[in-house]
């Protein structure tokens, strides 16, 4: 027995310790390579150090911050040479490919939104979890020089923290890790600017005399997000399982997508709207609606929709000044709109708005490209490393994994979500046009929305309730998301922008005025039930003033807490207390041998 367990043994990897050592002296040599260049005055050289060399040149640069995380990763995990030289340059170049489409997405968007708002006086913000992660880090790179690495920093925190949660799952309920990484980092846009805005402005004292971000505030910023991000991504994804398991026959993972707790309470509610014997699944699908499962089809088209009838509203609106108009006299664009010229620039305005829309399209999926090249790379370091702290845990993957099982549910919720929400989007419109210092912006859903959104929720309502609960809940959902984010993004632009202390400086781009004066969301924000509805309330109660914030966020922290201590995991032993306390019967596992036996002996 005591050689079989010797032969299991892996043998110490000297590579890691080598690689570590090697690290280390290469940052001793450069730290005092800087103390020389100031003359070794020990103050001077080692801010030069931190600030000019570390920051600026390697840690505040997201391309490399993600390359190193993969590079620390795979050395962790004893790859070898070659594997760990590529996957840190697939994740570099990933990072630079988003950025080519985030540059091409905000080129086309801005200038039509920032004209519209000149014709209505009021924002228009798309709602595309793609958008809003772009949008979100040009707020904060006009923030602070490289301070669009907070996200980064943020997700790191986050998902330590997941890590901490199962690995007390005994006390905390949290059973599942969430290793979509794309959906991390869209959710950590969002949750960043967020805090810094409402917890760390200027009315909290956060911000020096000289106007500059202190350090108090980035690392407030940078852990307090981290704390909020890594407990809703155990106990939302957690609050999963049990409904996963019934749509997918026991897979045996749970969601880790934008729509947790969306798809949680679907699943809960389903079963009051009709019956789950009566399933999608069973109903035939009419032919003309086979034609949405095409997702860049269907995504092209919304796309153009949406911006030609913005565009026409900015071409032939009265009383709009001719340099705001997308096309002059003679059918050509205007200069304001160069980035529309996707035809060259003696095509008519008509061919540039159709080109140019499906341009915004290849951006987005230049984006999402980008996006996978460095998070397949950051996911399988991460997840080698928390298999290694966490075994056993359950892992939390994109939702789209559920559709296969339900393929109906999703184009019946998908199509019923998105009646609703463009209902909500009228009614928007309406509140919109109320006067007063608090602006509720236009909010558009746009295709992943609203596809990834209703189309979940459909799957997870369809479980429990059948086909009448398919098209009811994402409806319900829908228009409800769709008022409570206007109003939440109102707050925050009305009230929490103005009192951050943001200074716009003369000196500084134009863009980074844009996004000082519109917010960290002026050209998207992530648009998912959960931070749509949930989030949303977070932002409507905290926006007002930073008292309300502190209040209101750490109050999410413990709730979330308390209430994994509520949910029905399905991966239970025996009940929580307040389990017990409510009379709520969890499903629960039989207990592991060992552990059974030693309950009998005590």
């Amino acid at each position: 027995m005591q050689e079989t367990s010797n032969k299991s043994k892996k043998p110490f990897n000297w590579k890691v310790l080598v690689g570590v050592l090697v690290a280390i002296l290469i940052v001793l040599a450069i730290y005092v390579g800087a103390l020389a260049a100031k003359q070794w005055d020990f103050k001077a050289g080692t801010l030069f150090f931190i600030k000019d060399i570390m920051l600026n040149n390697f840690l505040g640069i997201n391309a490399i911050l993600i390359g190193l995380l993969v590079f620390i990763g795979y050395l962790i995990l004893g790859r070898g040479f070659s594997g760990i030289v590529i996957g840190t340059m697939k994740a570099i170049i990933g990072v630079l490919l988003l950025q080519i489409g985030s540059g091409a997405l905000v080129g086309l968007a801005k200038p039509i939104f920032a004209a519209f708002q000149k014709f209505s006086g009021t924002s228009v913000i798309p709602l595309d979890t793609y958008s809003g992660q772009v949008s979100a880090g040009k707020f904060l790179d006009a923030v602070g020089n490289g301070f669009s690495s907070w996200v980064s920093y943020a997700l790191i925190i986050g998902l330590f923290v997941n890590i901490i949660l199962i690995a007390l799952r005994k006390w905390t309920n949290v059973h599942s890790l969430m290793i979509t990484g794309h959906v991390m980092f869209q959710q950590a846009a969002v949750v960043v600017p967020i805090v810094f805005l409402l917890m760390f402005s200027k009315d909290a004292g956060l911000i020096d005399d000289k106007e500059i971000v202190s350090l108090g505030a980035q690392l407030g910023t940078i852990i307090f997000s981290g704390l909020l991000l890594g407990t809703y991504w155990g106990v939302a994804s957690s609050a999963t399982i049990k409904g996963t398991d019934a749509v997918t026959q026991n897979a045996g993972f749970a969601v880790g997508h934008q729509q947790m707790f969306g798809v949680a309470i679907a699943y809960k509610i389903g079963k009051y709207f009709g019956k789950a014997e009566q399933s999608s699944e069973n109903r035939k699908m009419p032919k003309g609606l086979k034609v949405f499962e095409d997702n860049i089809f269907t995504q092209a088209m919304l796309i153009l929709l949406v911006f030609l009838i913005l565009i026409l509203i900015i071409q032939f609106a009265p009383g709009l000044d001719e340099s705001v108009r997308f096309a002059g006299k003679d059918g050509l664009v205007t200069k304001e709109y160069n980035s529309w010229k996707v035809g060259g620039g003696s095509a008519f305005w008509v061919v540039q708005l159709i080109l140019g829309s499906f341009q915004l399209v290849s951006a987005i999926i230049a984006i999402q490209t980008g996006v996978r090249m460095f998070v397949s790379e950051l996911q399988q370091s991460f997840q080698g490393i928390s298999d290694k702290l966490v075994p056993g845990a359950l892992v939390a993957v994109d939702v789209a994994a559920t559709y296969g099982f339900s393929p109906n549910s999703v184009t019946f919720g998908f199509i019923s979500g998105t009646v609703a929400q463009f209902v909500g989007v009228a009614v928007v419109i309406g509140l919109s046009r109320i006067p007063g210092s608090f602006s509720i912006p236009i909010v558009i859903p746009l295709f992943i929305t609203l596809f990834f959104n209703s189309g979940s929720i459909g799957v997870f309502a369809n479980a429990s309730g059948g086909y009448k609960a398919t098209l009811a809940v994402p409806a319900i959902f829908g228009f409800l998301e769709i008022i409570i984010i206007a109003l939440g993004l109102g707050m925050v632009n009305s009230f929490g922008l103005k009192s951050s202390g943001l200074v716009v400086s003369a000196t500084l781009d134009k863009e980074s005025i844009d996004y000082l004066t519109h917010g960290p969301f002026f050209t998207g924000f992530n648009g998912m039930f959960d931070w749509n509805f949930i989030f949303g309330l977070l932002m409507i109660i905290g926006g007002g003033h930073p008292i309300a914030a502190y209040i209101v966020f750490p109050l999410y922290l413990v709730g979330m807490l308390v209430l994994a201590q509520i949910i029905d995991t399905a991966r239970q032993h025996k009940p929580t207390s307040l389990q017990k306390l409510f009379k709520i019967k969890p499903t629960l596992l039989e207990q592991p041998v060992a552990e059974e036996a030693a309950t009998q002996n005590a």
